[in-house]
């Protein structure tokens, strides 16, 4: 009989030798985590909705839809909500000490809402009436996003869940926004629609976020920095939120409204004294979008006090792009920068590079702002300079960070 003490040498060794790492694509790699698939996903439809509405103001395509439609749902629905799903759907676990979502439970909101975005988008050159396909499509994956969010809350054993609970509020109004916006081709609602959507769920979802979130990075990068937020500072805000949408969907003045709002922001802002000079840029970007709050909200006074006094200014839709490019898209590129930095390993900083982009952002609000307010001086091709300026930006930004949501 031979010896076996070689065999089982061999068979040791093999036991020590480390297995062949597995090998990924770089499609498997961007589905891995739900901020990689949601953000690419994100940018894409950004950027393919506004060259399709730059096209209809230069006259180059006819949508069969009205604008606004077109413009708030697609915004709102498809392109916003991605990037926050993706966002929160990274830091709701570790804000509820839970588990991370598997590819499993967000891939399929990701189809859904994508293919009802692509959908929406072909639909737009048929008819209102044809859209509510393309709604239902999203709106069963923005169902399965909420499910999924209300299933870390509920098994979650953390208990101050405030935050998140306010975000699952939210998110709720926006299911009442998108059924009311489904409703529009049959029911009058979209008045309404875009109230609820545009300010109980887009809005105050990126508030919330944002007084958790900026106070929190400024309390742990600035020695000496401490959070003082009010207690009930969210709830106030509601409260003036839902008063300024009702008295919008019934065409009352809504100066009493956007004056509390405008108040209790801009005075929780001033008690949170956000260390802009001592902070490096990729918080004072943050605290610097923040204060696009009560610029929007400053507006919105004046054209309703004009309007009480019987001098009525009309501001078109000037408040409304102060929060929308001014507030939403700085925080969203902030965020987004940060994480995908941040979960590639790398340090969350923005360079003079990064720092450009958010400038550019910055002139991209502000000429949609002074379009609206002196539409006399060249009103269309402001709005066609701010869709290019909107793809030039996502642009240079998947140039710089996108690759990296491909990258193992």
């Amino acid at each position: 009989m031979q010896p076996t003490g070689g065999l089982v040498v061999v068979v040791f060794v093999s036991s020590l030798t480390p297995p062949e790492p597995v090998k990924t694509t770089a499609l498997q790699n961007l589905a891995a985590q739900p901020h990689r698939i949601f953000f690419f996903a994100g940018v894409v439809q950004s950027v393919l909705f506004v060259a399709l509405i730059g096209l209809q103001y230069a006259g180059l395509v006819s949508l069969h839809v009205s604008v606004g439609l077109y413009h708030a749902y697609a915004m709102t629905f498809i392109v916003f909500t991605q990037f926050f799903a993706g966002f929160l759907l990274t830091t709701f676990p570790r804000y509820l000490s839970r588990p991370s979502a598997s590819p499993k439970a967000y891939l399929p909101i990701v189809w859904l809402i994508n293919g009802g975005g692509l959908l929406f988008m072909a639909l737009s050159f048929v008819s209102e009436m044809a859209l509510v396909v393309s709604m239902l499509m999203i709106l069963a994956g923005y169902v399965k996003l909420c499910l999924l969010l209300l299933d870390f809350q509920t098994k979650s054993t953390v208990t101050n869940k405030s935050d998140t609970t306010w975000m699952l509020r939210a998110f709720a109004l926006g299911l009442v926004g998108q059924l009311l916006f489904i409703a529009d081709p049959f029911l009058p609602t979209y008045a309404l629609a875009l109230g609820v959507s545009f300010y109980l769920y887009l809005f105050f979802i990126v508030l919330i976020v944002s007084q958790k979130m900026m106070p929190f990075f400024a309390a742990n990068t600035i020695l000496g920095y401490s959070m003082n937020k009010s207690k009930h500072f969210l709830l106030f805000v509601f409260v003036a939120l839902i008063l300024k949408v009702i008295l919008e969907a019934l065409s009352i003045n809504a100066f009493v409204a956007d004056s509390a709002l405008f108040g209790i922001i801009t005075y929780e802002l001033l008690k949170w004294r956000l260390p802009f000079r001592k902070s490096p840029a990729i918080l004072w970007v943050l605290f610097l979008s923040i204060w696009w709050v009560p610029v929007g909200f400053g507006l919105f006074v004046v054209q309703d006090f004009s309007a009480l006094v019987g001098h009525a200014i009309y501001l078109e839709k000037s408040p409304l792009h102060a929060l929308a490019l001014g507030y939403f898209t700085t925080v969203l590129v902030g965020f987004g920068t940060r994480v995908i930095l941040g979960h590639s390993g790398r340090a969350p900083k923005a360079d003079a590079y990064a720092v450009t982009l958010f400038g550019l952002i910055q002139a991209m609000a502000l000429i949609r702002i002074i379009a609206g307010i002196f539409p006399q001086f060249g009103y269309l091709h402001a709005v066609l300079t701010v869709a290019a300026l909107w793809i030039v930006i996502f642009g240079l930004w998947s140039k710089r960070y996108i690759g990296i949501l491909f990258e193992k």
